[in-house]
């Protein structure tokens, strides 16, 4: 059980966009090259608008009685949260617009958007995995990445499968998701990010 917990707060999917430009800036193609000024103001951007401004709001949300748990495990108390999450989101999209060079990451950014969109419509009526939809999502981002800049990102890939794996196993073990809805989110994840990235 503390196994299954571990690996949920490790690959939380809070942590999945910053974690894909990780790898899109160690990818060995030209973006391995980015000044590192450059470099550091999107991190900066990434980090602030997927990780630090919606991690910020959940003591404040728990505070008011808005949601019962900062992991968001009942699917009626997570339609605020996923809506303030995508105004964070279209922010780091705003600013990633800015630099042409990484297009690409803004591009993801916007991809990530559509994915939690479309997470957060499902939600108001059945309660699919974020976990799984950020998993893979990330894999998504990898196949399209790999399409676009003829990268070999196999190992990456190879690792992002276990994760996915090792993710879906301790939904399941903890008892916070059915199968269906771990399935549902990985694949909406995938396909979404994939496909959106592809199309851009």
């Amino acid at each position: 059980m503390n196994f299954a917990r571990i690996i949920s707060g490790v690959a939380h999917p809070m942590l999945m966009p910053l974690i894909s430009v990780f790898v899109i800036f160690h990818s060995g193609t030209y973006l391995d090259f980015a000044p590192h000024q450059l470099v550091r103001v999107i991190y900066m951007i990434v980090v602030i608008s997927t990780v630090l401004l919606p991690l910020s709001i959940l003591p404040l949300l728990k505070n008011q009685n808005i949601i019962s748990d900062i992991g968001l495990e009942k699917r009626q108390e997570r339609l605020i949260p996923l809506v303030l999450t995508l105004l964070f989101y279209f922010l780091g999209y705003y600013m990633l617009l800015k630099f042409p060079i990484t297009r690409i990451i803004a591009n993801l950014q916007l991809a990530a958007i559509i994915s939690i969109f479309i997470v957060t419509l499902i939600s108001l009526k059945w309660k699919i995995s974020l976990h799984m939809a950020g998993i893979g999502g990330f894999l998504g981002m990898v196949i399209a990445f790999t399409m676009l800049y003829s990268s070999s990102l196999k190992l990456v890939f190879m690792v992002g499968i276990i994760f996915a794996g090792l993710i879906a196993y301790s939904r399941l073990k903890l008892n916070l998701h059915t199968p269906s809805q771990v399935y549902a989110g990985f694949i909406v994840g995938l396909v979404t990010i994939c496909s959106c990235m592809l199309l851009m």
